[in-house]
């Protein structure tokens, strides 16, 4: 399983037949829309957190099918069920591809999953209190910047 701190671009090249010579099949269970979000979504998240390192916005599974498939199975369908199948068993949106390396010696799908539901509806959140309240409130404060407790004088 690879992590793809660039969900977007990852998506763009194992769906584009300029990049992929033998690409067959591509199926999509959410649009286009709905990774941008998610990797904007992702990328807020991980500054917020304040986390090293490179943000992990979607994961991606490369997996190899026998060569008989390529002859026994209609690609378009074939990637439609594999996909679909893992959806519902995850309950998480996919992008696959089906394609052959360069040397048709590898027949396999690309699928890029996210870890995050699409909701039927946004959940938005609001504050009910602003800091002063809260520090009015209780005599100590965790302080997200400085991980430090200290008084409220």
């Amino acid at each position: 399983m690879s992590k793809l701190p660039d969900v977007r671009d990852r998506i763009t090249y194992i769906s584009s037949h300029a990049k992929q010579e033998n690409l067959y099949a591509v199926y999509e269970t959410a649009d286009r829309h709905y990774w941008t979000e998610l990797a904007k979504c992702n990328q807020q998240e991980f500054q917020k957190s304040g986390t090293e390192g490179k943000c992990i916005e979607a994961r991606e599974f490369i997996i190899a099918l026998p060569e008989s498939f390529f002859v026994l199975y209609e690609p378009d369908k074939l990637l439609q069920l594999f996909t679909d199948r893992f959806k519902e068993k995850y309950g998480v949106e996919c992008v696959s591809a089906l394609h052959h390396n360069k040397r048709k010696t590898n027949y396999h799908i690309h699928l890029i999953f996210s870890e995050r539901e699409l909701l039927p509806e946004p959940i938005e959140k609001t504050a009910r209190k602003n800091l002063s309240q809260i520090a009015s409130e209780n005599p100590l404060i965790y302080s997200a910047v400085s991980r430090n407790v200290w008084e409220v004088l």
